[in-house]
């Protein structure tokens, strides 16, 4: 079995990790055996954190450019392993860099093996990773819940938007009758000027699937007259073009956050006439299994790619849903967001917890003296 070293997941199954290539070679005969409970490390990204400790298998190996090492007895595996993911190797790492190219520096295990750590005694090593494998555990089943919720709410959703669409007397329209579509700024069309101007603006990466995501906006300069044109308002429906097929029609509702707000060109705005439709029943009918199948369905696709264009957005199938039905359903769909916004925070807690104890436990700032 081969492994790789992962940044956030230790070692792992390189077969399972990268399921749709294969990233070691056929002939593994000259990889570094590594058995259960010693460690293994990516010489050029350790300073990302990329190092594990092996608890899959009795034996496995590793790429030959790995280090592998283990612990003296006296030594308890696990909390080394958290010595090791801590802020403070992390930086050490960095010191020990030798690197002519950004990101790509080794650190050898003649330097590796001279940075000095905090050892209390065996007895209290064991609990406080016995503490902190407590913590993680916490955090694997408040995902785990996270990830059942996602899919009931998902599944609630689409059957609401099932049975609100599939209703008797429910008519059939395209979207450009009840919405204004429009295409992005293109990026580099617009030459500087007297009267240019850069604003924010949303790119694909900041649509995502029910939410848009401004953690990292770019922004773009054009012309003072063109910003009305590319101008985002409360309420518009965002939608990718496509890329990969998981970006395919993706999208959410604007709420306004920052103004003013533009979008690029891979992204579709759509302004609904909110005397006919809400933008959150449109967002949710869009993102259901009929909506998505529609994108599918008249999508450009290559190999594990797709896009649609202005013209195919703007004549997809909508029902006519009475607006008091479509409060309904976007009231059961606020109440599903607002669980899983929950779920979010208590992981984040945890995680914000787990971060607080490994700074107090793996500095000596808190100490657990074991009695014999």
């Amino acid at each position: 079995m081969v492994l790789s070293s992962t940044k956030h997941h230790g070692l792992v199954r390189a077969d399972e990790y990268f399921k749709n290539r294969q990233i070691h070679s056929d002939d593994i005969s000259g990889y570094k055996l590594v058995r259960r409970g010693w460690f293994a490390y990516a010489t050029n990204h350790l300073a990302e954190g990329s190092i594990g400790l092996q608890e899959i298998v009795d034996t496995a190996c590793v790429s030959p450019i790995y280090t592998v090492f283990s612990c003296l007895p006296e030594i308890d595996a696990n909390f080394m392993y958290r010595i090791l993911k801590s802020n403070t190797m992390l930086a050490a790492y960095g010191v020990h860099e030798q690197a002519s190219v950004d990101r790509r520096g080794a650190v050898r295990y003649r330097d590796f093996k001279k940075i000095e750590v905090n050892l209390p005694p065996f007895a209290e090593q064991r609990r406080i990773a016995e503490i902190l494998n407590e913590v993680d555990t916490q955090i694997q089943r408040a995902c785990l819940r996270r990830e059942k919720l996602a899919v009931v709410a998902g599944a609630a959703t689409a059957a609401l938007i099932h049975s609100a669409s599939e209703a008797t007397g429910v008519e059939w329209t395209v979207l450009e009758e009840i919405a204004d579509i429009s295409a992005g700024v293109t990026l580099g069309n617009h030459e500087p000027g007297d009267d240019a101007v850069s604003l924010p603006y949303l790119r694909v990466a900041n649509v995502q699937e029910g939410y848009i995501d401004t953690a990292d906006v770019k922004f773009v300069t054009v012309r003072s007259s063109d910003v009305e044109r590319f101008r985002l308002a409360k309420g518009d429906v965002l939608l990718t073009e496509g890329g990969d097929l998981d970006k395919l029609g993706r999208g959410g509702v604007w709420d306004g956050r920052i103004d003013p707000c533009l979008h690029q060109n891979h992204v579709f705005k759509v302004r609904c006439q909110t005397a006919v439709y809400r933008p959150d029943f449109l967002a949710s009918y869009l993102a259901s299994p009929r909506g998505k199948s529609y994108f599918l369905g008249v999508a450009k696709q290559t190999t594990n790619l797709a896009s649609i264009n202005s013209s195919q957005v703007k004549k997809t199938p909508v029902p006519i849903v009475p607006l008091v039905e479509q409060e309904r359903v976007v009231a059961s769909v606020a109440e599903w967001k607002s669980q899983l916004v929950s779920a979010d925070k208590d992981i984040d807690k945890l995680h914000l917890l787990r971060s607080a104890l490994m700074n107090d436990l793996l500095t000596g700032k808190i100490c657990f003296p074991v009695s014999a």
